[in-house]
């Protein structure tokens, strides 16, 4: 049942180290972006929310804003217009007249973010769980076995006393030892 469960989790060991892998990956490439990436600034021009029409419609608070719209920003003298969903560029808030302060890719100045990491706390406490598992699972499974000291089970050094050897001078005698003494024979007969 152990060699079960230490080889029937290996999908679940697998989906961990993904989601450590990409975690890890987002966090770093966010990181050099903010070091490397210059600033600008955007002007909401229009927006729109349709989960905040329905929200209002049914009654209730918009609990998933996501909204959409159109910006304006200047790099280099260059004028360039965003359109998308503001989750695209990081934000979850955006009205007409609004400036957001974005992050522009060098090469490529259409490419706009704030580098707000959305979902960062919920990803966090994922990746700690991850972890978590990961490190009990290689602990339990694979570990624990070679830190585990020499107990009372153990036959030690494998140095065997004059008392405990034993060898029956027949084959009836040899069938009618009971375990503990044929394992003080060490397999000899």
């Amino acid at each position: 049942m152990f060699t079960l469960f230490r080889y029937g989790l290996l999908p679940v060991v697998l989906y961990c180290v993904v989601v450590l892998t990409a975690g890890v990956d987002a966090i770093l490439t966010n990181t050099v972006r903010k070091s490397t990436w210059p600033q600008t600034v955007v002007t909401v021009m229009q927006s729109q929310d349709f989960s905040q029409a329905l929200a209002e419609l049914r009654g209730t608070p918009n609990t998933f804003p996501d909204p959409r719209g159109t910006a304006r920003y200047v790099v280099d003298g260059k004028t360039y217009t965003w359109q998308g969903r503001g989750r695209e560029m990081g934000v979850t808030v955006m009205k007409p007249g609004d400036q957001i302060k974005v992050y522009y890719n060098p090469q490529n100045p259409l490419e706009i973010s704030s580098l707000v990491l959305l979902g960062a706390s919920t990803g966090s406490i994922i990746m700690a769980v991850a972890l978590a598992f990961l490190v009990f699972y290689f602990w339990f499974f694979w570990l624990r076995g070679f830190l585990r000291r020499s107990g009372p089970d153990d036959f030690g050094d494998g140095v065997v006393g004059l008392s405990e050897i034993n060898t029956p001078a027949s084959e009836n005698q040899w069938k009618n030892l009971s375990t503990g003494e044929r394992r003080a024979t060490f397999g000899k007969r």
